[in-house]
């Protein structure tokens, strides 16, 4: 689905937020019963990916909005049109904890699986803190950016009329992020899920 006025889920609200995490929570019924099958009787699984906070934080929060604004003012000064940002939708699902442990709830084991750990744990944003040391902002603004661009600038790429319009599209969002960050500067500590799951013999 697209998600008036953002590019994720973590922006949306009413029917379209109610959408995507029925689909997450398909998703990962569906993730859990493949592992299940592949997986030999006395294995171990280890899961690790992008989790939120209980509170239902990604710590990313201030830097998806700059993006967001850039797509905006990308629309407004006519660099890509309407029509191209409104299709833009990343397909990340961040998850909670009681997310990834919901098929779990009210038995031992799902499709024969069992969890023996689930934590989540804080990630330090690195580039913020060499910046502490050093308090080179250009090279912090550069990886942030850098970062930005190498995971989801390629998605929402994906969704201009032309391909031949991804790299000039590219260029142009890492340029004006860039201005944005320089004049606020800020950490973004996120969160990692670790799940250790167990199939029985």
């Amino acid at each position: 689905m697209t998600i008036p006025g953002h590019f994720l889920y973590l922006g949306s609200s009413g029917e379209v937020r109610a959408e995507f995490d029925r689909q997450a929570a398909d998703d990962w019924r569906s993730f859990l019963s493949l592992r299940a099958q592949e997986l030999r009787s006395g294995g171990r699984l280890v899961v690790v990916l992008p989790g939120l906070s209980d509170e239902g934080g990604t710590g990313f929060e201030p830097l998806f909005a700059h993006a967001n604004e850039v797509l905006a003012d990308m629309v407004s000064q006519g660099t890509i049109t309407a029509e191209e940002r409104a299709r833009m939708v990343l397909g990340a699902y961040p998850r909670r904890r009681s997310q990834l442990l919901e098929p779990f709830h009210g038995y031992s084991q799902y499709r024969g699986l069992t969890v023996e750990c689930c934590e989540l744990s804080p990630l330090r944003d690195s580039a913020w803190e060499d910046y502490e040391q050093d308090g080179d902002q250009e090279k912090l603004i550069k990886r942030h950016v850098g970062s930005f661009r190498a995971i989801f600038v390629p998605s929402l790429a994906a969704a201009l009329e032309s391909g031949g319009k991804s790299q000039v599209f590219a260029d142009e969002f890492a340029r004006r992020l860039t201005r944005r960050l320089a004049n606020q500067p800020a950490p973004y500590h996120s969160f990692t899920q670790t799940m250790v799951l167990a199939k029985g013999k």
